[in-house]
């Protein structure tokens, strides 16, 4: 078995190690060492990366306590030096750590269990067995960042059998036998594999940032630490834009929006009249006819076509076809007030590679050809 060297320290950035085995595998070469600083891909959290020599750590494993690491490249040597990305593995640490004391306050105050986790490179997640609001999350995530502020040390035990009996803990699964507990302060004791920091002030802050109810529970995201700078940086260079944008400071921009929507949503009410009544005047200048008879009104929207057709069909004695659209990808309206056009839908969407259907009166949907072919079928249906 691995010894694991993660479990002991996980501030551990570089260690020399044996290589037990080597061997090709897809997408490079599996390496077992004799010890491993990299923690693999368990409990939801994805695996370290870094160097074995000068051959890339891409992933790891673990399966029967064995660490397996898939690098690039076959490393020289037997004894091989190895450094871990400590900068991403420390911004995970922040993270694990932190998704703990919210788990942990979230059982205490309503009784509910963590039954899911995902940490990977951009996104943390966990699920809880229950439903909670904005307002209870609030509140646990307060009680998370004073935890926080306290600057607890957090300590790693590993309890015998008859230890653990008399320990009140959170765990995913009822394991008794070579337990890792880890206990930060007054907030939560959990059965863990994972590195985590050494005190809570290192975590430097938690923020929930959505959730939403999933599978009867609900799902949390989180950030944490370097991963939450990061985030309120790209979100105030976001708010800064939109303030600017809007000439308003940047606490009052949702205020300023809700205006600007307000004014949009009535000036769109006003241009959606004005248009129908260009179509109406458009249909006024139509001339008699007895035929049938195709017209292209280029951006009209549907409820424009159907506008103009309902004067249009008055002043044409078989087809009237309203078109508006690009060659080929044609939104069309067709009215008569003579002839039962749903009888006919299926044989002119089948001519003129066209969907849709309607009324005996009134068909409406879209053509997949060329005007003139649409010219050419309705010419013959006079």
């Amino acid at each position: 078995m691995t010894e694991k060297l993660y479990y002991k320290d996980a501030y551990i950035k570089e260690f020399e190690a044996e290589i037990v085995s080597l061997s090709p595998c897809e997408g490079g070469f599996d390496i077992v060492l004799d010890r491993t600083a990299f923690f693999p891909e368990e409990g939801g959290q994805s695996a370290d990366t870094g160097f074995i020599g000068s051959s890339r750590v891409q992933h790891a494993y673990e399966r029967d306590g064995v660490v397996h690491h898939i690098t690039d490249s076959a490393p020289e040597g037997k004894t091989v030096s190895c450094v871990l990305d400590f900068s991403a593995r420390f911004e995970k640490m922040q993270c694990h750590t932190a998704e703990h004391i919210l788990c942990g306050i979230i059982h205490r105050l309503f009784g509910l269990d963590n039954v899911g986790f995902h940490l990977g490179d951009e996104e943390v997640t966990f699920d809880v067995n229950g439903v909670l609001d904005r307002a209870q999350l609030d509140k646990v995530e307060e009680i998370a960042n004073n935890a926080v502020f306290s600057n607890w040390q957090i300590e790693t035990l590993f309890p015998t059998a008859e230890e653990l009996s008399s320990i009140e803990y959170r765990a995913k699964l009822d394991i008794t036998d070579g337990v890792r507990l880890v206990k930060i302060g007054e907030v939560d004791t959990c059965a863990c594999c994972a590195p985590h920091v050494a005190s809570t002030g290192e975590i430097g802050m938690i923020k929930i940032l959505d959730f939403m109810k999933h599978r009867g529970g609900t799902r949390i995201w989180m950030v944490a630490g370097k991963r939450a700078l990061a985030d309120y940086r790209a979100r105030y260079d976001n708010i800064k834009r939109i303030s600017g944008m809007l000439s308003t400071p940047q606490l009052e921009t949702a205020a300023t929006l809700e205006n600007y929507i307000s004014e949009s949503e009535y000036i769109k009410a006003g241009l959606k009249q004005a248009r129908l009544k260009i179509a109406e005047l458009e249909a006024e200048r139509v001339e008699v006819t007895d035929d049938s008879a195709v017209f292209y009104l280029a951006d009209f929207t549907i409820p424009e076509l159907i506008a103009f057709s309902n004067i249009a069909n008055t002043k044409v004695g078989g087809i009237t076809v309203a078109l508006s659209g690009i060659e080929g990808d044609y939104k069309y309206v067709i009215s008569s007030r003579s002839i039962d056009l749903r009888s006919m839908s299926k044989e002119i969407n089948s001519s003129l590679s066209g969907r849709g259907g309607g009324r005996p009166e009134m068909l409406q949907g879209s053509f997949g050809c060329t005007l003139d072919e649409i010219k050419s079928f309705f010419e013959v249906k006079k």
